[in-house]
């Protein structure tokens, strides 16, 4: 039940208007004119989530005291959620987890998908790229955001997650940029004259395997099989360990490198349990290559073409780049369309008319 107070002061009347549940103040708000705050109590008594929310123990918590909370815990794989969660913090850190609306939210996204993208060259320092962030970036911000709240209501500290009221922005996966005969060869050879000595091997066994960045950088002598070409992934994006063949000349060129026991196949030069930083190798190369418009995720889109346009059937593509989902592999389709067009042709010839074969 709302009270409406009437205070004098040396300025004018105001009038506070204040939500009670049980006898307790749950929110307060002061207004010039009685008929705004009867009709601000009101709309807050309307809204059971609200009162609900307000009658919950993490209703007075700071976000910035959540955010701390939850980078505590926090214990995934993806190295910019907690710098995620500190943009988050940086935005709503001083106000009390109740006072966070979906509005609020809202025009934080829209300012953030307005600004300029960020790349950082590998030695912490970042260049502002002439181009608005997407969708899918914008998503990601948003996803963190989302956890966070989701992890104050498993704690029982907020009953509410405002995300859930600013749907996502909507994102086409159906990126398929892939490297083409001339711009292979020009990526490697500009690779073989990197300062880092191990870069064009590396690309190799991204545009031949298929691996993820994260994947490949994991890698450790002991997860690798030099009698069947293969490389054991325990730690994969969908959760699922997965065996990932590579190709033999691939392996002859990583056999001199090869070490007994477990670190990594490319450490870092300052410390060998963390994987060597080759940002700003693979943009010089790039560079130097010619190349625009192309990720490092899309070597992994290079392999799974090559495999559709050699002959591969979209389930084998599947397979070797460990999708759990047949949709995924889809965008693959239309780059089988001349194997598709010779099994038809083999086949229904030999059934039809088996004379002419």
């Amino acid at each position: 039940m709302a009270t409406i107070r009437k205070i004098v002061r040396q300025s004018g009347v105001v009038y506070k208007a204040i939500i009670k549940q049980r006898g307790v103040a749950l929110k307060s708000k002061t207004f010039d004119r009685k008929t705004d705050a009867v009709a601000w109590a009101k709309r807050i008594e309307a809204d059971q989530d609200a009162i609900e929310a307000l009658g919950s123990r993490g209703a007075g918590l700071k976000f910035s005291e959540l955010v701390n909370e939850y980078a505590a815990q926090w214990s995934g794989k993806c190295p910019r959620q907690l710098p995620r969660a500190a943009y988050w913090s940086d935005c709503f850190g001083h106000y009390r987890l109740i006072d966070i609306n979906a509005d609020m939210i809202r025009r934080e996204l829209k300012a953030f998908e307005s600004g300029q993208c960020l790349r950082g060259d590998g030695r912490g320092k970042t260049q502002q790229l002439k181009k608005t962030r997407s969708p899918a970036t914008v998503n990601r911000l948003r996803a963190v955001l989302s956890a966070v709240f989701k992890y104050a209501m498993g704690e029982g500290i907020v009953t509410q997650n405002p995300v859930n009221k600013v749907p996502a922005r909507k994102v086409s996966n159906q990126r398929t940029r892939y490297l083409k005969d001339f711009e292979r060869e020009s990526l490697l050879k500009a690779c073989e004259v990197s300062e880092w000595r191990h870069l064009r091997l590396l690309v190799l066994m991204a545009m031949t395997s298929g691996m993820r960045k994260s994947e490949l950088m994991g890698l450790r002598w002991s997860d690798m099989d030099f009698d069947r070409n293969l490389a054991f992934l325990a730690d994969t994006k969908n959760g699922e360990a997965r065996n990932c063949p590579i190709p033999d000349f691939v392996m002859v060129q990583l056999r001199p490198m090869r070490r007994i026991g477990n670190s990594l196949l490319f450490p870092s030069t300052t410390d060998s349990e963390k994987p060597f930083e080759f940002k700003k190798h693979w943009f010089k190369a790039m560079a130097d290559a010619g190349i625009e418009n192309f990720r490092w995720h899309d070597l992994r889109h290079t392999a799974a073409s090559l495999l559709a346009m050699g002959g591969a059937s979209l389930y084998e593509v599947g397979q070797v780049l460990g999708h759990r989902c047949a949709q995924t592999t889809m965008r693959y389709s239309h780059l089988s369309t001349d194997h598709k067009s010779r099994l038809v042709d083999k086949v229904m010839t030999a059934a039809i008319q088996p004379g002419r074969r």
